[in-house]
């Protein structure tokens, strides 16, 4: 019941036929400037659009059960589908071996194929983890994939300052685990041609696209922050 709701938000057309195969025609959530935005599952729509894409960029559930009392309106920060690294590991898959950059967390196992790991250092204002540590848990790995990167050579250890704050206060967080526009910029810079994020959450991936002048498709199966995302979208953009 909850995928077929999904399928009915994201305004799907009636097929069209084209040389005897049928085509989906899905109206997007948000396009504008090159940016391009659909409500729903990826797993219904990241096969449809993924081959309009020359790189993936995307922060998906770490499988890590994340839960937070941090959330503030938005409850206990719950992530949808982060109890394994299923949805991670499909997406990769379909993606198959062009480029790729993929949050992820050293709780759970690399995904295959990958040729070498980032560090996003997050500044000593964040973390908490395991408090009988003397050591807060202030990185996350992002993981490179496929070939056709671009840029100068540089350190592995990318230093941006994660948003602070609860989420719903909108002098913080706009979602759970949102990235700073700055390294986003930083990393799509490296990336080929019109990037695709087939877990948008609040639109950073997006944002950082716009601000760079890049082509970006997104997918994000919850409204809220599809919501949030074209809010973003709507705002004047800084680039780092």
């Amino acid at each position: 019941m909850e995928r077929l709701l999904i399928l009915v938000l994201t305004r799907i057309t009636r097929p069209k036929t084209i040389n005897g195969s049928q085509l989906l025609m899905i109206e997007p959530f948000y396009s504008a400037d090159g940016i391009t935005l659909y409500h729903g599952d990826c797993r219904d729509l990241f096969s449809m659009v993924s081959g309009h894409a020359d790189c993936l960029v995307t922060d998906p559930p770490y499988g890590i059960d994340l839960r937070s009392g941090m959330g503030g309106r938005h409850g206990d920060c719950s992530i949808r589908g982060d109890s394994g690294i299923e949805l991670r590991d499909w997406v990769i898959d379909q993606w198959g071996n062009r480029p790729a950059l993929v949050f992820g967390s050293w709780k759970q196992r690399h995904p295959a194929g990958t040729r070498h790991v980032l560090i996003w250092e997050k500044g000593e204002h964040v973390g908490m983890g395991d408090l009988a540590l003397p050591w807060k848990p202030n990185c996350e790995e992002i993981y490179v994939l496929g070939h056709g990167f671009r840029g100068r050579r540089t350190g592995s250890v990318l230093k941006h300052l994660a948003v602070a704050g609860c989420v719903g206060t909108r002098t913080s967080r706009w979602h759970p685990t949102e990235k700073p526009e700055s390294l986003m910029v930083d990393l799509i810079r490296r990336c080929p041609g019109v990037i695709i994020d087939p877990f948008v959450g609040s639109g950073t991936t997006l944002v950082a696209a716009k601000a760079l002048g890049r082509r970006a498709i997104g997918i994000e199966i919850d409204r809220k922050y599809c919501d949030a995302a074209v809010s973003r979208l709507a705002q004047g953009i800084l680039l780092f």
